[in-house]
């Protein structure tokens, strides 16, 4: 017999012949009422002044989506620190779902203008049909893929829009790229430029006043926090999958944590004042997003869970918006 032990990750593994097997555990906890949830928390030492109110929470956001906001209260996995009280954590999902809202509010802002900035510039150059010729992108880009998807979402979209153009022209599934972009995900138009030809991409650049180093990947991350959003999920000290893409020689970003949140609010700042953009527009959102810093959450290091050495309205890169 093989001595089978459990490892700390919840794996079970044995040595054979200097080789290591492993083999998944099987689920085994239970369904627990909103009343034993509560009672769980409290058995590892969170405070909860209201039971009822803390079942109610719970009813509202999911015992699973709230246990991950209790992750920078604990001291090891299931352990909170002294003193933590339920309010505490509620406060901080409420802090992150104020700003996954802001967030987003911005990046369709950019979205949008980037739709509509490359579908004209490239239309006026190759024509309202420009995206569906391969010869018009990078030469290793699968464009048959890419478009296969596009023309799915035509046939799959209720819009009014796409429902005349499909009943009056012959072209649909095709559709002008200026009304394509209306149902292209971000991820999809972010796809779009960064396959273009160099010279076509440079055309878009100058438009945003950002290099084609910077443009191009700073659309990829947008496009990426923005499927974040839309799915809910956590966002304020998340280490981001793609991270922001640093200027060159800008000492200005070195203090920050291109792989945080922090780094793509102060990216995405910056952007915003390089659109065609009412800037009362702008002006409003940064003042909704210091409103929301103002009050620091009680957690340890909260700043530098966002990639950041102090406050975002300190930073350089909020204040000074010329570059």
């Amino acid at each position: 017999m093989h001595n089978i032990p459990a490892t700390p990750l919840g794996f079970i593994a044995y040595a054979h012949f200097g080789q290591v097997f492993f083999f998944m555990e099987k689920y085994a906890k239970p369904s627990l009422t909103y009343s034993e949830q509560v009672g769980l928390l409290k058995s590892r030492g969170l405070i909860v002044a209201d039971h009822e109110a803390a079942e109610r929470i719970l009813k509202q956001v999911n015992y699973y989506r709230f246990s991950a906001y209790c992750l920078p209260f604990e001291v090891t996995r299931h352990q909170f620190k002294p003193n933590v009280t339920f309010n505490q954590i509620a406060e901080l999902y409420e802090f992150d779902r104020r700003l996954r809202f802001l967030v987003d509010e911005a990046l369709e802002v950019i979205e949008i203008t980037v739709r509509a900035i490359t579908s004209h510039e490239m239309a006026q150059k190759y024509g309202p049909f420009f995206h569906e010729e391969a010869a018009n992108f990078f030469g290793k880009f699968n464009h048959g893929e890419w478009i296969e998807k596009v023309h799915k979402e035509s046939g799959r979209s209720q819009e009014t829009f796409i429902t005349h153009f499909k009943t009056k022209y012959e072209e649909f599934p095709k559709l002008p790229i200026w009304v394509a972009v209306e149902i292209m995900s971000f991820s999809s138009i972010s796809l779009l430029i960064a396959n273009l030809k160099r010279i076509d991409q440079e055309i878009l650049a100058k438009k945003f006043e950002l290099h084609t180093t910077l443009l191009i990947p700073w659309l990829h991350t947008f496009a990426y926090i923005r499927n974040i959003c839309a799915h809910h999920a956590r966002l304020w000290d998340r280490k981001l999958s793609i991270a922001i893409r640093l200027p060159n020689k800008d000492h200005r970003w070195n203090s920050v944590n291109t792989a945080r949140l922090g780094a793509a609010l102060l990216a995405i700042n910056q952007f915003l004042f390089k659109l065609p953009v009412d800037r009362l527009i702008i002006e409003e959102w940064r003042k909704e997003i210091e409103v929301l810093f103002e009050k620091e959450m009680e957690v340890e290091n909260f700043w530098g869970r966002m990639g950041l050495s102090g406050k975002l309205q300190a930073h350089p890169l909020w204040g000074d918006v010329k570059e």
